[in-house]
């Protein structure tokens, strides 16, 4: 008779879905360092602002 599989505890489950998360995190990081690098960067443009950013003055209360 073959051996029956044991089910996986709730702890066994809960660890091998983080390695399982973590392995694809690692392959989506290194597919997107390949794919971005210097491309992404030189598109991104910050808009500059002519005036300072000014404080909200304070409002007396009561």
């Amino acid at each position: 008779m073959p051996k029956e599989k044991k089910r996986l505890s709730k702890n066994a489950k809960a660890a091998l879905k983080a390695i399982n998360e973590s392995k694809m995190l690692a392959a989506a990081k290194a597919a997107n360092a390949t794919n971005a690098g210097q491309e992404v960067r030189a598109n991104q443009v910050t808009p500059r602002t002519a005036v300072a950013n000014k404080l909200r003055p304070e409002k007396k209360r009561g």
